[in-house]
């Protein structure tokens, strides 16, 4: 009876698992690692593929990003990425998994962000 409960449990839970993987790909859900960069304009953004992603919350809920510092390596679950330099994506949750620095950031996108506007300029004063 127990072997038989056990397995009428593990059923279930794969076929949540799997019904949860359909959802996340009809709705074309994305979960992705990568490492965080706060932008001067109080915008947030993740590396993702060596390219930044602008990250933005849905509207009417508490800050995710508080605690968050360039370099910072986070999980994310977001939707599709909007084809544009930088990216864009909408945010379903956010996780900081570690502390980092501008180190972190690749300093060819440090560049670019800085001279799209995004960035203050090496050596500029705050």
């Amino acid at each position: 009876m127990k072997k038989k409960q056990l397995m009428i449990g593990a059923v279930s839970v794969v076929a949540i698992l799997f019904a949860a993987v359909l959802l996340m790909l009809r709705n074309n859900i994305n979960l992705s690692i990568g490492t965080c960069i706060a932008a001067e304009n109080g915008s947030y953004l993740i590396v993702l593929d060596h390219s930044p992603v602008v990250m933005h919350q849905r509207p009417g809920k508490e800050s995710v990003f508080a605690d968050l510092n360039t370099g910072d390596k986070i999980f994310i679950v977001h939707d599709g990425v909007e084809q544009s330099y930088p990216g864009q994506t909408g945010l379903h949750f956010l996780l900081k998994l570690s502390d980092g620095s501008e180190r972190d950031v690749p300093s060819e996108i440090m560049t670019e962000l800085q001279e799209l506007g995004w960035l203050k300029q090496s050596g500029e004063q705050a």
